[in-house]
């Protein structure tokens, strides 16, 4: 069930970003952190999954799918007038808007390392590789958090 709200929540903010639905900025901020919230949790397992010292091949390569399935989506998660001007709670810096093709990059950059790791998760069945392609994965999620997303004390 949590898999099919996370999917809807993608399908929202999709929908929205190309004009249809009138949802509110609130509204897309809350179903773009919602997705954002599923990847992390996703990313989560397959952390804690390797840190187990047995991780869990099936675990791993569903979470990494979530990932890459739920990452495609990225792209419509930030349409204009849901950044910090809008007035909405969002840890969502304005350089998004101001510098699209620097985010478009790291955007972009994301997307093809989950793909990619997703691929070893299902096709790999060496934990080390999985640790590698988890570390490029993350370098990736750092990307964006870094210069795009408020830092959290």
């Amino acid at each position: 069930m949590n898999r099919f709200m996370t999917l809807i929540s993608v399908a929202l903010v999709a929908s929205i970003a190309l004009g249809q639905g009138g949802a509110s900025p609130a509204e897309v901020v809350k179903a773009r952190q919602q997705a954002l919230k599923s990847i992390g949790s996703a990313f989560k397992v397959i952390r804690d999954e390797l840190k187990s010292g047995t991780p869990d091949a099936a675990k791993i390569k569903a979470a990494g799918a979530r990932i890459a399935q739920e990452g495609s989506a990225i792209d419509g998660w930030f349409p204009a007038g849901t950044g910090p001007d809008s007035g909405v709670k969002t840890d969502a810096k304005a350089e998004i808007w101001s510098d699209p093709a620097a985010f478009s990059a790291a955007r972009e950059a994301f997307v093809r390392e989950a793909t990619k790791s997703a691929q070893v998760f299902t096709t790999d069945s060496d934990p080390s590789a999985w640790s590698v392609a988890t570390g490029s994965l993350g370098q990736t999620c750092r990307g964006c958090h870094d210069k795009f997303r408020v830092k959290r004390d």
